[in-house]
């Protein structure tokens, strides 16, 4: 049965990695389009925000796996390797969520009516 439940975890866990690195590289595709589409403009505020909750929603996928595979190490060193990625991708997350509140913040006081997600969908 444990073997069952290793295998499991593992699966999910891989499943859910994949998840993330899709919303990675389809976050990155829509950033891309906004770019071209706005003429290379380097500081579009939206391509940033775009590509920042892309990748802040993908760390929670990877995060999610993280800490499904903590349940099957059965080492001290695998533990603190495992501990030491999920700390990095909290600390990422974090940061992540600071930048799309500071943009936000940006946007709503750019356009008081907080329709600046409107505008990105044209």
């Amino acid at each position: 049965m444990s073997t069952f439940l290793e295998k499991l975890v593992h699966y999910v866990a891989y499943s859910m990695e994949i998840i993330g690195i899709l919303i990675i590289i389809m976050s990155g595709i829509k950033a891309l389009y906004l770019f071209v589409k706005d003429g290379f403009k380097f500081h579009n505020r939206l391509v940033s925000l775009t590509l920042a909750e892309g990748l802040s929603m993908s760390l929670g996928f990877l995060l999610a796996a993280e800490i499904s595979l903590s349940m099957v190490i059965k080492t001290i060193p695998n533990l603190i390797v495992l501990i030491g990625i999920a700390a990095l991708r909290v600390g990422l997350t974090f940061v992540l969520h600071w930048e799309i509140k500071e943009y936000e913040k940006i946007a709503d006081e750019e356009d008081p009516r907080g329709q600046h997600y409107e505008k990105r969908l044209d």
